[in-house]
């Protein structure tokens, strides 16, 4: 009798300990499958935010950087919408629900919104209302909805093409390099810097193989300076756009050419032309 309660008991305890460590690892999962954004990435990076006003049909889009701090979020966006500038953003993230203000010149957008779960990786999607009110350089008062996503840094090594055209030629160059993205200070634009090398013929300006290259970026918008040894600029890459995911670099939507070759040389008269990157 004493023997079959003690096994009855070794039994229960067994139960018990198993539906404890069930429930240890159920903790475990629920916390992890509620995580908002990592915290090592936060709200800090390159965005686009777009608005959608209720009683417009365009859109209004801004671009720049935010950096977060704890709560606290920063930053500085270029101003869509007509505003011709730069307008600076304060805002908290309370947990997954966040709160942002741009000011417009006198003129403060509210925006509020709240994390999703599952961000993919490489980019965060947020949204949420915005409201504004009468003043600044947009002097109307209005109310919507509003979306962002983060622009994986454009950075590391790429190939692709060139394709000029002069007199009714087309010449094509075939290039690799490296951009590398300045660091994020809250401003609403960061530095790009790196090197471009025509992989054979034709050279750029016939006489040059390889340009250093500087630039800027904000949200989706690239600029490239092309410079030779000497530290003249052969050519301006703009106005040129890059994949959300950083995956590609290409002259922006609608433009038909993003670069011309300025006559510095004999062999370099004027071609213009479109890029086409990719990373890596």
């Amino acid at each position: 009798m004493t023997h079959r309660c003690f096994q009855q008991e070794r039994k229960t305890m067994r139960v018990l300990a198993v539906s404890l460590l069930l429930c240890v690892s159920a903790v475990f999962v629920a916390c992890g499958s509620g995580s908002v954004v990592s915290p090592s990435t936060g709200l800090s990076g390159n965005w686009v935010l777009t608005l959608q006003r209720h009683a417009h049909p365009v859109p209004v889009v801004y671009t720049g950087f935010l950096l977060q701090s704890g709560s606290s979020v920063a930053g500085s966006v270029i101003l869509g919408g007509g505003c011709d500038g730069v307008g600076p953003v304060v805002g908290t993230l309370d947990g997954a629900n966040l709160s942002l203000t741009i000011n417009e010149f006198g003129q403060d957008v509210s925006l509020t919104g709240t994390l999703p779960t599952g961000s993919p990786s490489g980019s965060t999607f947020i949204g949420g209302a915005f409201s504004s009110v009468a003043g600044g350089c947009a002097d109307f008062v209005s109310t919507g909805t509003w979306s962002a996503v983060r622009v994986t840094p454009l950075s590391g090594t790429f190939h692709g093409t060139l394709v000029g055209v002069s007199n009714s030629t087309t010449d094509t160059f075939n290039v690799t390099g490296t951009l590398t993205q300045g660091a994020n200070t809250a401003s609403s634009n960061a530095m790009l810097s790196g090197s471009i090398t025509a992989t054979g013929a034709p050279h750029f300006c016939a006489y040059l193989s390889t340009a250093t290259i500087t630039g800027l970026i904000s949200g989706t918008g690239v600029t490239l300076n092309l410079f030779d040894s000497t530290g003249n600029q052969i050519t301006q890459i703009a106005p040129a756009s890059v994949a959300t995911t950083g995956t590609s670099l290409t002259c922006a939507q609608g433009a038909t050419s993003c670069f011309t070759f300025p006559a510095i040389s004999n062999a370099c008269t004027g071609e213009q032309g479109t890029i086409q990157l990719s990373f890596p």
